[in-house]
């Protein structure tokens, strides 16, 4: 059984042109004899076509009493514009947000499950980019990870001179020999070489002396500023790039036969 509609009762319609929806009430309806232009495309057309309320369709002969009321027929209906304050377009079938707000717009959440799926994948990239940032220089050691660093720090502020991989930082040559000049001394010379894909800092040298069975003598730490004399400001290797280092030492004698270099 049909529910009457009472006056004012929130009804719908649609332009036969672009489909778009509108909402009015009984009163507007009266108003504008049925025929009605569209605000969003101007075409006119008919609101008493496909006219239904939100309770499904309209009670038998409604449309009849609706023209034996207005004493017009298709033909003779004025043509009457209806202004948004008016009629309310609406392309998209009613939300909750919509129907208790009133408002247009679709939000994120509306989208459903996809919208759910989607918003899920962007947190768990957001935190991941996250993770990686704070831990980048950390993370930047392991070469599994090095190249997400390095994308990550094209967008991202990252300093140079916080990187360090030691385990990229090959020693190419080393020669140890009288010093030319001062006595009960020796010049160490070599060269090393960045080999990681980025920029990182100078690493200390730790050059170790054994004697003939392989006991240590004497050992000693080195920093950037003392094997690099012609250029202590420098902070940086670059990838690719080698570094010539040159360091004099007391002599310890002819009981050192072997020295080892180190990095950290």
């Amino acid at each position: 059984m049909y529910k009457s509609t009472h006056l004012g009762e929130v009804m719908e319609t649609s332009c036969d042109q672009c489909k778009s929806r509108f909402r009015l009430t009984e009163k507007q309806l009266k108003q504008a004899y049925g025929k009605v232009r569209c605000g969003q495309c101007g075409s006119v057309f008919n609101a008493l076509h496909g006219l239904k309320n939100y309770e499904g369709e309209l009670p038998p002969g409604y449309l009849d009493r609706q023209r034996g009321e207005t004493g017009l027929d298709d033909k003779t209906m004025p043509i009457i514009g209806i202004e948004p304050d008016l009629i309310t377009s609406e392309r998209a079938e009613l939300s909750l947000h919509e129907a208790m707000y009133g408002s247009e717009r679709r939000t994120f959440f509306s989208l459903g499950p996809l919208g759910w799926f989607i918003g899920i994948l962007l947190l768990v990239a957001v935190g991941i980019a996250q993770a990686v940032y704070y831990q980048r220089y950390r993370l930047i050691e392991d070469q599994r990870y090095q190249q997400q660093v390095i994308n990550l720090c094209q967008v991202l502020p990252c300093a140079e001179t916080e990187f360090s991989s030691i385990e990229q930082i090959r020693l190419l040559e080393r020669n140890v020999f009288t010093h030319p000049v001062a006595s009960n001394a020796l010049m160490i010379t070599g060269s090393f070489a960045n080999e990681a894909p980025f920029a990182q800092k100078l690493p200390d040298m730790l050059i170790s002396l054994f004697d003939v069975q392989g006991k240590l003598i004497a050992n000693r730490l080195f920093t950037p500023t003392e094997y690099l004399p012609d250029d202590r400001n420098r902070g940086v290797i670059k990838p690719a790039s080698t570094i010539q280092f040159r360091l004099e030492i007391v002599d310890p004698g002819t009981d050192a036969l072997t020295y080892e270099f180190e990095f950290f």
